[in-house]
C-alpha cells in the first residue's frame, strides 16, 4: 500500500502489486493522476495550481516521466535529500505509528490490510497530521543546524 496524506489527514491509499517496486510509469499513470483527482476533489476553485508535494527520492519519484508529468501538471515537487528518512514525514512519523498498530492486528488478505491501514490512517486525527508538518519543518532546521549530518 502507497499512503500519500495531507495537513487534513490521508489523501490517497492506493495498493502495489505484491514484490514489485513502484516504477514511474506505474507513479505518472495510476498514483499522480488519482492525486490530482483527490485534490480537485477537495480544492475544486483552485485545484492543483500552487500545490507543492513532497516525496522521497526512490527512481520512480525522480524519472524524467514523473518530473514531465509534475511539471505539465504544474505540480511543485519540493527537494528532498537522497536517504534521509529523518527528513520524510512517512518515515519519522506515519510507519511508525502504522508498524505499533500493525503488531496487534492479524490481516488474512491483502485487501484486508489495505483496508485496516485505511481505516487507521482515517482514524489519526486531523491536528496530528497538521502537526507532523511542524515537526519536519523543524527536523529541516535541525538538518541545516547540523550541517547536513544525520541526527536523532
Amino acid at each position: 500500500m502507497y499512503p500519500i496524506f495531507s495537513s487534513h489527514g490521508i489523501v490517497l491509499q492506493l495498493p502495489c502489486e505484491s514484490g514489485k517496486d513502484v516504477i514511474a510509469t506505474f507513479f505518472t499513470e495510476q498514483m499522480l493522476p488519482n492525486l490530482i483527482k483527490n485534490i480537485e476533489k477537495y480544492r475544486p476553485k483552485t485545484g492543483t495550481r500552487g500545490t507543492k508535494i513532497l516525496i522521497d527520492n526512490p527512481s520512480s519519484h525522480t524519472a524524467k516521466l514523473t518530473k514531465n508529468f509534475l511539471d505539465v501538471e504544474g505540480l511543485e515537487l519540493l527537494p528532498h535529500p537522497s536517504y534521509s528518512p529523518d527528513l520524510a514525514p512517512c518515515d519519522f512519523w506515519l510507519f511508525p505509528k502504522l508498524k505499533i498498530y500493525l503488531q496487534v492486528k492479524d490481516f488474512n488478505t491483502l485487501q484486508a490490510l489495505g483496508t485496516g491501514m485505511y481505516q487507521y490512517f482515517k482514524s489519526i486525527p486531523e491536528e496530528e497530521y497538521r502537526n507532523v508538518f511542524y515537526k519536519w519543518v523543524e527536523r529541516l532546521k535541525l538538518c541545516v543546524s547540523a550541517g547536513g549530518d544525520y541526527f536523532e
